[in-house]
């Protein structure tokens, strides 16, 4: 077997043994130690609106999800939501939504860049069969002027 073959083989596996802890897998209820013993430390923790935590587990940069658990004040699930869905990328508002309004619908982005005047950030998505880049442009007011969505053309990937 070449060896190009054996290495995709052997990352496959790898990328099927890490879904055993998938975050969808965390039940409802279950307590903040048991996440954070399954996934590790969250990549961002914000605060909740009821007083608890937020805890975003992002895949990025190359992953295709965001998983957040909103933990309450007695340390336990409250949900879980993966941010990073189709319905939520349309819920940006151009000239409506400020930067802290995407990063709480979306969480945060794999990447910022300044371009002519804008504030850009990208997350890499799941739209089906394709994997693509959603990008939110903002102005210096803080709001979004605007979002794109690109084929990525750096991977082959398809989703089933």
């Amino acid at each position: 077997m070449n060896f190009h073959i054996r290495l995709s083989t052997t990352l496959l596996l790898i990328g099927s043994l890490v879904g055993c802890a998938a975050p969808s897998m965390i039940p409802v209820g279950a307590s903040a130690d048991e996440v954070q013993q399954r996934l590790g430390k969250p990549t961002e923790v914000l605060k909740g609106p009821q007083g608890g935590e937020l805890w975003d587990y992002a895949t990025g940069p190359e992953g295709l999800e965001t998983w957040r658990f909103d933990i309450d004040r007695n340390r336990k699930i409250g949900s879980a939501t993966q941010l990073l869905t189709q319905e939520r990328l349309y819920r940006v508002v151009p000239g409506v939504s400020t930067a802290d309004d995407v990063k709480m619908l979306l969480g945060k982005p794999r990447e910022i860049m300044k371009l002519a005047g804008e504030t850009v950030w990208e997350w890499r998505v799941a739209l089906p069969p394709e994997v693509g880049v959603f990008i939110v442009r903002f102005g210096p007011d803080g709001k979004a002027t605007g979002y794109n969505v690109l084929e990525d053309i750096k991977t082959d990937d398809s989703i089933p």
